[in-house]
C-alpha cells in the first residue's frame, strides 16, 4: 500500500516519524497560533488545501482510501469539496466533535452545559455559546454551512471512527451514518504501577483553558485549602498560578518529570467541564494504577465507576469536586481504586500493534466499485492511501 500524508504545517513531524510516507505539506499554520484576517476566509475555505487534495487524487487511478484526522485549524472544509469530486473511500477519525457542532465542543462555553440543541438547527443557530462572541459563532456556522455543502449524498457515504463509542449520540442523528469505534492507543504515565495509596499528590494534566476545568479544580483547592500539581499550557496558565499559590503549578514538563511526578500521585483529576470524547491522560493514569477523579460530563465517567477505577464528580460543581478530593484521604478507598484502575488500564484501550491490525482491517474491510460500477467487496491490490 503506497501511503501520502497531506498536512497543513510544514510536515516535519510526520517526516521524522514516518520516513517512508510521502508527505505532502502547505506551509501554513494553525488558527490556535493567532488569527489573521485572511483566515477569515481561508479557514472557511481553504483554497491551497482543495487544489492540494484534488491534484493528488487525480494523479493516480488507483483505488484510494482517504482518512482524514483533523481539519479545522488549517486545511478548511475544503477539503472534503475535493473528495466528493472523487471515488474514493471516506474515513474520518472524530477527534472532536466538528463533524456536526459549529464550535466543535457540543456544549454551551458561556454557561457550561452540555448542548441538547440539534446542531443547526433554529435553537442551535440563536444560542450564544461560542467561547469568543456570538459574531464569532455565525462565523463557525458559515464553515459548518461551507462543510455541509459537499453534499448530502457524500456525507452518506462518509465512515467515521470515533474514539470512544459515546461520541455517537452526539454525532449521529443527522448525515453521518456509518460509525465504528477505535480508542486510541495509549501508554502509562509511569515506567511501572503507582502505589497510589501511599502517596499524596493529587495531579492534573492538561490545558490550561475553561473547558478543560481548571477554572473548577481551582476554586475546589481553593475551598478546601488542598494542594495540586498542575502540569500544562493554556491561556489560563497565568491565571492559575496567580489563585492557586500554594499549589505547584510550573507549566509544560518533559515526559520524564511529568513521569516522576506521576509516580509521586495519589490520584489524577480530569475536571472538563466539556463532554471529553475520551481523555487520554485519564486512560494513561488508570493505565499506571492511578486512580482518577472525573468530571460527569466525561464520555469514561460510566466507566470509570463501574470499574471501581475513580470517582465521578458533578460538573463545574467546585463543591462536589472538593468532596471527591477529600474522599480520598482514605487509604482503604485509594487501595481500592487504584488496583481497579490498574485492572481496568490492561483492557481500556489497544496496544499499538492491535491499533494498527484494527485500522488495516478497517481499510480492507471497504466495498469498492469495480469499472462497471459493480461492488466487489474485495481490496484491490493497487491502492494507496492519504492521510
Amino acid at each position: 500500500m503506497n501511503c501520502t500524508v497531506l498536512v497543513g504545517d510544514d510536515g516535519e513531524g510526520v517526516r521524522t516519524r514516518f520516513p517512508e510516507a510521502t508527505v505532502v505539506a502547505l506551509g501554513e499554520r494553525p488558527l490556535r497560533d493567532g488569527v489573521r484576517v485572511r483566515d477569515v476566509i481561508d479557514r472557511n475555505y481553504n483554497i491551497r488545501a482543495y487544489a492540494m487534495l484534488d491534484g493528488l487524487l487525480s494523479a493516480s487511478d488507483e483505488e484510494t482510501v482517504v482518512h482524514v484526522h483533523g481539519w479545522s485549524q488549517i486545511l478548511s472544509p475544503s477539503i472534503f469539496h475535493a473528495l466528493a469530486r472523487h471515488r474514493v473511500r471516506v474515513i474520518v477519525t472524530a477527534h472532536d466533535f466538528f463533524l456536526t457542532c459549529p464550535n466543535g465542543g457540543r456544549l454551551n462555553f458561556r454557561t457550561g452545559e452540555v448542548c441538547e440543541y440539534e446542531p443547526m438547527s433554529p435553537s442551535c443557530l440563536s444560542s450564544n455559546c461560542d467561547k469568543r462572541s456570538y459574531l464569532h459563532k455565525l462565523w463557525r456556522v458559515g464553515r459548518m454551512l461551507t462543510q455541509r455543502s459537499a453534499g448530502e449524498a457524500f456525507w452518506n457515504g462518509v465512515e467515521v471512527i470515533l474514539a470512544h463509542e459515546n461520541m455517537e449520540k452526539h454525532l449521529g442523528g443527522g448525515l453521518l451514518r456509518h460509525f465504528q469505534t477505535l480508542r486510541t492507543p495509549c501508554k502509562p504515565l509511569t515506567a511501572g504501577p503507582v502505589r497510589a495509596w501511599h502517596n499524596d499528590r493529587a495531579l492534573f494534566l492538561g490545558r490550561m483553558t475553561w473547558e478543560k476545568g481548571v477554572r473548577t479544580l481551582a476554586e475546589a483547592l481553593n475551598g478546601s485549602g488542598r494542594t495540586a500539581t498542575l502540569i500544562g499550557r493554556g491561556p489560563l496558565l497565568e491565571e492559575i498560578q496567580n489563585v492557586l499559590p500554594h499549589c505547584y503549578v510550573p507549566g509544560w514538563l518533559e515526559d520524564s518529570e511529568v513521569d516522576r511526578l506521576a509516580s509521586g500521585a495519589r490520584f489524577f483529576i480530569m475536571p472538563s467541564r466539556m463532554p471529553e470524547p475520551y481523555g487520554l491522560v485519564a486512560a494513561e493514569a488508570m493505565m499506571s494504577g492511578i486512580p482518577v477523579i472525573v468530571s460527569s460530563n466525561a464520555l469514561i465517567a460510566d466507566e470509570v465507576a463501574r470499574n471501581s477505577a475513580g470517582l465521578v464528580f458533578e460538573s463545574g460543581n467546585a463543591a462536589s469536586l472538593a468532596e471527591k478530593i477529600a474522599m480520598m484521604d482514605s487509604a482503604t478507598l485509594v487501595r481500592r481504586l487504584s488496583e481497579g484502575a490498574y485492572e481496568y488500564g490492561k483492557r481500556i484501550a489497544p496496544s499499538d500493534d492491535e491499533w494498527r491490525r484494527r485500522l488495516i482491517e478497517i481499510y480492507q474491510g471497504g466495498v469498492f466499485a469495480d469499472e462497471t460500477g459493480e461492488e466487489t467487496g474485495v481490496m484491490p491490490e493497487a491502492m494507496r492511501a492519504i492521510h
